[in-house]
């Protein structure tokens, strides 16, 4: 036992003294959940964070001084939603669409109905769509109003009557309640952080590949004389497998607290059961790492090649690098969904995910017996690849 502690506090001292351990590990997934938290911050509220700029044409009629009227009652007070420029002429606001002076322009006239005009070759945007709501909110009211005129001309027997039935179609008498089937309140980028955590995770193999191969004869002379030495092979895997876990779970615990509290990522308030997930999710890092670290007649080199292409190949079906990784995780996830299953990237940010939004904790632990499940296979084979081999030479 003694002999054991003593190699397990070898251990974990030449895990922490690695540089690349401290970077890729420790470092990497904090710099990237930061990068996350600047690209995504000030899209997370949904909220526009100013005011639409739209350019107005009119030609001086009565129902394009009403249209121009409702877009300068829209522009003013503190929490405008457009800024209205005038434009003489539909030539001068093209080109100011153009320049992007504005983002677009509407044309009032006494002729036709309102319409909005958008910059040639654009692709659309969230200011363009402001717009087009508040133009079509318009057009609803002023259509509703026209009916009821029609149909009893009593109805409205004065402009304040048709204000305020304009009011009641467009303020809060009406209102609409968002529902939710989830947990906590649904975030489209909490998914990147969940993913983080999977290649995060899957970094920290290279951990346990660096301290197995010391481990093995044919890894580096000190692997000879320890292959060599008292402690069985099986003890010294043991020793190596638990300073990895440990050196892991600590790094993946820090990340988890730094999205938390720096990105704000949600857990469903399951934070403790967070913590627990990596535990499992150091295991099968480490799983993954032995596993690469006790291959026999393979060079450290080819190794690390191996295990960098398997970090990045894995964590690519988890959704992390961008809108076509998460399409292709989509598509695996629809007509593969036995590749998503045996990914363990994928596996660890759908047990994150499960656990923030489902109200059941089954699917979470589905999540985490498939990550034990491929840790214990990953591990028998290491044990094999592990046992004491003969060499021609050492």
């Amino acid at each position: 036992m003694k002999d054991v502690l003593s190699l397990l506090r070898f251990d974990l001292t030449q895990a922490l003294r690695n540089r690349g351990v401290v970077i890729w590990v420790l470092l990497f997934p904090l710099l990237l959940a930061t990068v996350f938290v600047f690209m995504f911050d000030g899209y997370a509220s949904g909220e526009a964070a100013h005011a639409a700029r739209v350019g107005v044409v009119s030609d001086g009629s009565a129902a394009a001084d009403e249209l121009v009227a409702v877009l300068d009652e829209l522009a003013s007070g503190e929490e405008a939603v457009l800024e209205v420029v005038t434009y003489p002429d539909e030539a001068s606001a093209a080109e100011g669409a153009q320049s992007e002076e504005v983002c677009a322009y509407v044309v009032a006239s006494a002729d036709a109905a309102p319409r909005m005009e958008v910059p040639a070759r654009s692709t659309g945007t969230v200011d363009q769509a402001v717009v087009q709501l508040v133009l079509e909110r318009y057009l609803q009211v002023s259509s509703t109003l026209a009916t009821v005129a029609e149909a009893d001309p009593a109805a409205l027997p004065s402009a304040d009557a048709a204000t305020r039935l304009a009011e009641a179609l467009a303020g809060d008498d009406v209102e609409s309640v968002r529902l939710s089937v989830l947990r906590t309140e649904s975030s489209e980028f909490a998914r990147y952080y969940y993913a983080m955590l999977g290649f995060s995770s899957l970094m920290g193999a290279q951990v346990a590949l660096l301290l197995v191969v010391t481990k093995r004869a044919d890894g580096s002379p000190e692997g000879a004389r320890r292959q060599l030495g008292a402690v069985g092979p099986v003890r010294q895997l043991a020793s190596a497998l638990l300073a990895a876990w440990v050196v892991v779970f600590v790094c993946l615990v820090v990340a988890l607290v730094y999205i938390r509290v720096v990105a704000d990522v949600s857990f469903g308030g399951r934070e403790g059961l967070a913590v627990a997930a990596c535990a499992a999710c150091a295991l099968v890092s480490c799983a993954i790492g032995t596993f690469i670290g006790s291959i026999p007649r393979l060079s450290t080199s080819a190794k690390d090649v191996i295990c960098t292409i398997a970090t990045m190949g894995l964590s690519l079906p988890a959704g992390l690098f961008g809108t076509p990784s998460l399409r292709l995780a989509d598509w695996l996830s629809l007509h593969l969904p036995w590749a998503q299953a045996i990914n363990p990237a994928v596996q660890v940010g759908e047990a994150f995910y499960r656990l923030a939004f489902y109200d059941s904790l089954a699917p979470f632990a589905q999540s985490v017996g498939t990550i034990l499940s491929i840790s214990a296979v990953l591990l028998a084979v290491a044990a094999l690849f592990m046992r004491r081999q003969r060499y021609a030479a050492l």
